[in-house]
């Protein structure tokens, strides 16, 4: 083709046609504009047809993380209600009487509140996203600035739920516990505190636990309460306690709300 060009041009010059020499001329860069034109058009719309297909793939793998952890928000907040259920009424109960009803169901009860669940952001998608600078691939700055403050709120209330269990629970409320009042460890095997996480133990294991719900340790633990002392140090520790439970569901119960709305976002978006 190209020397097919070569020739006309050629031809022309040697007739002495300047005039259509230059038209010509002029009509072949025309027409080599128009293919670099074309050639770019081509390639930009296969390049955003990629990163659409990229985007979208991305947003599908978001969607499929926020789903999951939509359940684990809901996990966590069973989790939570069951401390808060636990603790109300020892504590109604000592704002009446101002004293401890020690009995099976109170030593049931400690045990309950000695358990502590971890908390886990479901982000790697959004990490990935993070860390291979693709985030501006979202193209929608709405729905990119929502993914952002989401996560950010995810990492706060994963970072605060799981200090309060490791400084709260595990540093200081189950060792004090431990030394302070009998616990009935039974009820801590309850399907429902746990939300089907224990489902997969033996019967004849989860079953099969000694309880211990001995008088002589629930005498131990009267005389222990009424030391002032360890008498303060329970009730400030089973409120505390019900206290930061109220937190966790309330900072979940927002992020479950939030959650929803954006899971509606993408599939609307589908």
């Amino acid at each position: 083709m190209i020397k097919l060009f070569r020739n006309i041009r050629k031809n022309l010059l040697n007739e002495g046609k300047t005039t259509k020499y230059l038209k010509y001329a002029i009509g072949e860069i025309v027409l080599v504009v128009i293919g670099i034109l074309i050639a770019l058009s081509i390639n930009n719309w296969n390049s955003n047809r990629i990163k659409h297909q990229k985007e979208s793939l991305y947003l599908s793998n978001i969607q499929r993380d926020l789903e999951e952890q939509l359940i684990s928000i809901k996990q966590q907040m069973a989790f939570d209600f069951e401390i808060i259920k636990a603790a109300k009424p020892i504590i109604i109960y000592y704002k009446t009487n101002h004293e401890f009803r020690v009995d099976s169901v109170f030593t049931a009860t400690i045990a309950k509140l000695t358990a502590r669940m971890t908390f886990v952001k479901n982000n790697p998608t959004y990490i990935e996203l993070l860390s291979s600078g693709n985030i501006n691939i979202i193209s929608n700055d709405g729905l990119k600035n929502e993914l952002i403050k989401y996560y950010q709120e995810m990492e706060r209330i994963e970072q605060v739920i799981n200090k309060n269990n490791n400084l709260f629970t595990d540093a200081v409320f189950v060792p004090e516990m431990l030394k302070l009042t009998e616990i009935q460890s039974t009820d801590l095997y309850e399907r429902n505190m746990f939300q089907g996480i224990l489902s997969d133990i033996p019967a004849e294991i989860s079953t099969d636990i000694v309880s211990l719900n001995e008088d002589n340790l629930k005498e131990i633990t009267r005389l222990n309460l009424q030391i002032p002392e360890k008498h303060l140090f329970m009730i400030n520790a089973v409120n505390f306690k019900y206290q930061l439970a109220i937190i966790h569901y309330r900072l979940l119960n927002k992020q479950k709300i939030k959650t929803q709305e954006l899971l509606n976002k993408l599939k609307t978006k589908d």
